[in-house]
């Protein structure tokens, strides 16, 4: 999945909060009262209102929007730091790579093919970075453990094995180096992408919970509009918006004069 879509996923998510609390923020203080005759007609507990109901409920689910964006952005910022490490790892591979493949031609052409193998580099250099280092640090160890008693071909191209080993051995160091950023890395977007997953699934359901009752208590005090236009489909549950989540203006509720209508 890309990261494009991932946040697209979370700004449609906010769209559809944006309709419920903003019904709620704009018509809670309209219905409350006649909630209130009808669910409490002896009379509203003491310090308890339908309107204080109705704004906690907005509060609860505008929290789990925030609390998915937070998540999002903070995912979305660790995976924009992996590009670089990435970049030196193969940088670092390349440059691995090279040394072996110049090391394997100076000791085929200098000494043989039979002495190329026996220091580990009989075949082509592959090209996987893990494998690379592991090869990398096979000939390094063969560098400094067999004595290069074989004559070479030209004097001028004698190669030294232990200095050999040294210049590989620092070229590797820096590959490991790389790719445990790169691994670190990973598992650190790991967690950021389960955390973005669990505010996902809150804000699901927290959701489902504050549209449906803010559904029911608008129907309830005679807002039918009002309940349809907050009312959870099965778009919205899945996090699809409905086009009067996204369109322009859709942040203001139905007018208060619409009672009688049965649509936004």
């Amino acid at each position: 999945m890309s990261e494009a879509k991932a946040s697209r996923m979370v700004s449609d998510r906010v769209s559809i909060t944006n309709t419920v609390v903003a019904a709620i923020d704009i018509h809670g203080p309209e219905v409350a009262p006649t909630l209130e005759k009808i669910l409490f007609p002896g009379g509203v507990p003491q310090d308890l209102t339908i309107a204080k109901v109705l704004v906690a409920f907005g509060a609860h689910l505008r929290a789990r929007a925030d609390q998915l964006v937070t998540a999002d952005r903070t995912h979305m910022v660790e995976l924009s730091d992996d590009d670089g490490y990435r970049a030196k790892r193969d940088e670092c591979t390349a440059e691995t790579r090279d040394f072996l493949g110049t090391l394997r031609s100076g000791l085929g052409r200098n000494y043989g093919q039979a002495v190329a193998g026996a220091y580990g580099l009989g075949a082509p250099i592959p090209e996987d970075p893990h494998t690379v280092l592991v090869l990398a640090d096979n000939v390094e160890n063969q560098l400094r453990n067999r004595p290069l008693t074989e004559p070479p071909k030209n004097k001028s191209l004698k190669i030294d094995p232990i200095a050999a080993a040294d210049d590989l051995k620092a070229s590797a160091s820096a590959l490991k180096t790389a790719l445990g950023d790169v691994e670190r890395e990973k598992r650190e977007a790991q967690l950021t992408q389960t955390a973005k997953n669990e505010a996902m699934t809150a804000w699901g359901s927290s959701y489902s919970g504050v549209a449906d009752a803010a559904a029911a208590f608008f129907l309830l005090a005679g807002r039918p509009a009002l309940s349809e236009r907050v009312r959870p489909t099965a778009r919205r549950r899945a996090g699809l918006p409905e086009p009067e989540d996204t369109a322009e203006g859709s942040a203001e509720a139905t007018p208060a004069g619409s009672a009688g209508s049965s649509t936004p």
